[in-house]
């Protein structure tokens, strides 16, 4: 964008034209002599003044006599809104406020007037001033047609954001305008928006648990850190991060990136996770973590989401805050971080992600009780302080960091294999099935092993002989007379016990 400004600056042949010839803008002050052509400009007391409709401040050319009219002229658009710094920040009419409030903090604006309102706002300072109008300048894209293409009411393409206003709400489509790249023209999307609503609704569901979970407040001793539990140690770590993350992208005006660190983190470590890995507890670590977390939360999305951030803000966190309003409050403050609690904390959530996730295939729900649970493998002693909550989350017997004694692989199943089994038998092949199927896992197994092959007696007192590509064996995991399960932990190993 930089760059833009610098070319369109140089390729500059001659001066700035100031007016133009249209019907509706401003009017230019001035009354021009008909007979010789001699400008006379309204004075000072006149402005600001239409000449077109009022009388000039000389009832004759101060030159020739000649008679005067006004010019029908007006200003080009950029001549007036090249000077709105100066209007903004009170310029000749109240020193005190100029001085303090010049030059300005942001220009925004889209890319598409970089060489005109950008380009005519700092040339005209300059010339005024000798000084930029503001600090910096954030330049936006355009949001187009879903195709691409420009909207125009003539193309019939324009998306009325009215109806999606009534049914989605202003914070859902204020997420879409933060999720859009500056400098970059959007194609719009209503799922982003739809996106959006899930979001409003993901953060008030959250404050809602909160609510129940970690009220009232304030939460008062707030505990030692030798007191708090290594979840939630984990998850405040993990939000200081995301926290110092998002203030950097916002101070460098990247609202996307800051909304997908504050989104991926509200959604996916906090409800997704640490929610889940605390529901079983009721105690002021996690109290005190849920309080600090939602606030956090509730305060990096208010930007963002402004009416729902404050409501929630209202009705839970005004009153120990002490008053005022979300959008007057500090911003989040990052905290100490502890990189080793945040390696452990990711393993422990990655282990009872999978374990959630097997339940789910189990047609188990989340809260059922399970057995007893081993872990053991490549840093499965990293989770030893967090065994406490991977056994409440999952609702498990108990959680051991140990390999079970006489854990061993057996014959479960024999499965036959159609496609080898039906070119060879033809018409015998559903005979052959059954018998397979009539068979003693472990026996059948042994025999396949030692012999490569297996002998069957069909229904019709007819014998059969099957080869080793014919007959899939599925094993099962055993401890004891117990089966077991194996869950894939990625390089750790979890064993799951019947909960009977």
């Amino acid at each position: 964008m930089k760059v833009r400004l610098e070319n369109w600056t140089s390729s500059l042949a001659w001066d700035w034209c100031i007016s133009r010839q249209r019907y509706f803008a401003t009017a230019i002050p001035v009354w021009e002599c008909q007979k010789c052509g001699h400008p006379v400009p309204a004075s000072p007391a006149q402005c600001y003044v239409d000449p077109t409709v009022s009388p000039p401040p000389v009832p004759a050319c101060p030159d020739c006599g000649g008679r005067l009219k006004g010019v029908e002229d007006v200003f080009d658009t950029w001549m007036d809104s090249s000077i709105t710094p100066l209007y903004n920040t009170y310029w000749r009419r109240d020193k005190d406020k100029f001085l303090k409030l010049f030059p300005m903090s942001l220009r925004a604006q889209a890319h598409d007037i970089i060489r005109t309102w950008a380009f005519y706002t700092i040339l005209r300072h300059l010339l005024l001033l000798d000084s930029l109008p503001w600090n910096e300048i954030m330049i936006s894209g355009f949001i187009m047609a879903p195709d691409g293409t420009p909207m125009h009411t003539s193309k019939g393409n324009v998306i009325d954001p009215l109806p999606m206003l009534d049914k989605y709400g202003a914070d859902a489509f204020r997420y879409y305008a933060a999720a859009c790249t500056l400098g970059m023209d959007h194609a719009f999307q209503s799922k982003e928006v739809v996106h959006g609503g899930k979001l409003v609704l993901k953060l008030w569901n959250i404050s809602k648990f909160i609510e129940r979970s970690a009220g009232p407040f304030p939460i008062k001793p707030v505990p030692p850190s030798a007191k708090w539990g290594a979840t939630d140690r984990w998850i405040l770590s993990t939000f200081s991060g995301m926290v110092e993350r998002a203030t950097t992208f916002l101070e460098a005006y990247q609202f996307d990136k800051a909304m997908r660190e504050i989104e991926g983190f509200m959604w996916h470590e906090f409800a997704d996770h640490y929610i889940e890995m605390v529901k079983h507890r009721k105690d002021d670590s996690m109290r005190y973590t849920l309080y600090t977390v939602g606030l956090g939360l509730t305060k990096l999305m208010a930007p963002f989401m402004p009416h729902v951030t404050e409501e929630i803000f209202d009705r839970l966190f005004r009153q120990a805050e002490g008053g005022g309003s979300i959008h007057t409050s500090g911003w989040p403050e990052p905290m100490p971080r502890d990189p080793d609690v945040e390696k452990k904390g990711a393993k422990a959530r990655d282990v009872i992600a999978k374990l959630r996730a097997w339940k789910g295939s189990k047609g188990l729900r989340l809260g059922q009780p399970i057995g007893l649970v081993h872990i053991f493998g490549t840093d499965s002693e990293l989770l030893g302080d967090f065994l406490e909550d991977i056994k409440g989350t999952l609702r498990a017997k108990d959680v051991l960091l140990s390999r079970p004694e006489g854990l061993r692989e057996e014959p479960d199943k024999l499965v036959p294999v159609r496609p080898k089994i039906g070119p060879v038998f033809k018409a015998k092949a559903n005979s052959v099935v059954d018998a397979i199927g009539a068979l003693a896992p472990k026996e059948a197994a042994e025999r396949l092993a030692s012999a490569g092959k297996l002998e069957l007696t069909l229904a019709d007192g007819t014998k059969a002989e099957i080869a080793r590509d014919m007959v899939r064996v599925e094993m099962r995991s055993m401890v004891g007379d117990a089966r077991v399960e194996i869950v894939q932990g990625g390089e750790m190993t979890i064993i799951v016990e019947s909960g009977k």
